[in-house]
């Protein structure tokens, strides 16, 4: 999928609303990317509320008289259980989150739901604090566009969870009976404010994605194997080392094909480097069908060699993988003149699958598929080897020498 050609087109004005995404694979990456970036300031909102939250109810609690005047009386239970049963865990959960491994795979997720809880919270309270002569309608407009700017949501799921709010709001205020012109002119304004805020987080979310695509497509250019079309030994290096690190904090398996042509230098000589070179890129289509997933990468490694990464992978997994890479490829029938059985191009796959941890390192990963990969040739090619537990055995950068030597007679 080409980054430049995956933006999708709204045809009508509901799905303008909620158009804001890519093809499901870019969409995907950008979710990724875009949750990174906002990490930062999910962590010093996340602070900040608690601040107000503990400042405010700890005042509450100091002044009981203060508390009765804008409450009224009878309501000290009620109070508690919205500040400290539901709204301080609440948002400490979500600064858990925030700075935890799982961060990526929840955040999102808890924002929908907290976001929601706190405006229910709210509501409760400003329908408690009106037969007193005040009101939180003006703290209500900014908690309607809080889902855009103080969760840093999506633009779909923060205007989703904006709706939930003005719904939450239009429902607390026809239990409770607030009717007259001032209540309706309030739930009107959080309307508004709902509204103007889906429009500038929309304006502003398009330019992050419209920057995001064109540095995608800037990096495409710059890390693609002109031959092949498929990401180069560069783009393998950085993203190498950036899973690792990753897979480390979150303590996730990875997995490393490394991926030969067998007899490639018997079909260069004879059928040509122009053949050989229409056959390196017929074969390199077929390995990022197994690349799928946002932070999966298939490579070409040097030559002939390709090299797929796959995060999060166990080994039984990695077996269905390699299978359907060698089915996908035999299904090309490929000629291959310069051997008999089979009669057509074949590759040999060394895998290797580890968890990153202290001690380990990525140049004993990439080794590691690298005597898989040579122990595949040993074993008569166009197959598997899949190795784990050996990386302790690996002295890391030290390769084997026949490998080299071999590679000119395959």
């Amino acid at each position: 999928m080409s980054p430049a050609n995956s933006r999708r087109s709204p045809n009508t004005f509901a799905a303008y609303l909620g158009s804001l995404a890519f093809e499901e694979q870019l969409e995907s990456q950008f979710q990724v990317w875009y949750a990174e970036r906002m990490r930062p300031r999910m962590r010093n909102s996340m602070w900040a509320a608690m601040s107000c939250l503990i400042l405010i109810t700890s005042a509450s609690v100091a002044l009981p008289a203060l508390r009765h005047e804008i409450f009224g009386q009878g309501h000290t239970l009620l109070l508690q259980a919205l500040t400290f049963g539901l709204m301080l865990p609440s948002c400490l959960a979500l600064l858990i989150v925030a700075y935890s491994p799982l961060y990526l795979r929840w955040f999102g997720r808890v924002t929908q739901l907290v976001a929601p809880l706190h405006a229910a919270c709210f509501v409760t309270m400003h329908t408690l604090m009106l037969p007193q002569g005040y009101s939180l309608s003006s703290w209500l407009a900014l908690v309607v566009a809080a889902p855009y700017f103080l969760f840093g949501m999506l633009y779909a799921p923060a205007l989703r969870t904006s709706l939930i709010v003005v719904a939450i709001y239009a429902a607390a205020s026809s239990v409770a009976g607030l009717y007259g012109a001032q209540h309706y002119f309030d739930l009107a304004m959080t309307v508004f404010a709902g509204a103007f805020a889906a429009i500038i987080a929309r304006g502003a979310q398009q330019s992050v994605r419209d920057d995001y695509l064109a540095t995608r497509v800037l990096n495409d250019s710059v890390h693609r194997d002109s031959l092949t079309g498929i990401y180069n030994r560069r783009m393998f290096d950085a993203h190498m080392e950036r899973i690792w690190q990753q897979a480390m904090r979150t303590r996730t398996p990875l997995a490393l094909l490394m991926v030969d042509l067998d007899h490639f230098k018997a079909y260069n000589d004879q059928c040509g480097h122009q053949a050989g070179d229409t056959c390196l890129a017929r074969v390199a289509a077929v390995l990022p069908a197994a690349a799928r997933r946002p932070l999966d990468l298939a490579a070409r490694y040097g030559g002939e060699e390709f090299a797929v990464l796959l995060y999060d992978m166990q080994r039984d997994s990695v077996t269905e993988v390699c299978l359907q890479l060698h089915a996908a490829l035999s299904a090309l029938q490929i000629p291959h003149p310069g051997v008999q059985n089979p009669a057509h191009v074949t590759f040999s796959i060394g895998a290797a699958c580890i968890e990153p941890q202290i001690g380990r390192d990525a140049d004993g990963f990439i080794q590691l598929a690298d005597e898989a990969l040579y122990a595949a040739k040993q074993r008569g090619r166009n197959r598997t080897v899949i190795m784990d537990r050996e990386y302790e055995t690996l002295v890391t950068g030290v390769f084997r020498v026949p490998r080299e030597r071999g590679e000119a007679a395959a």
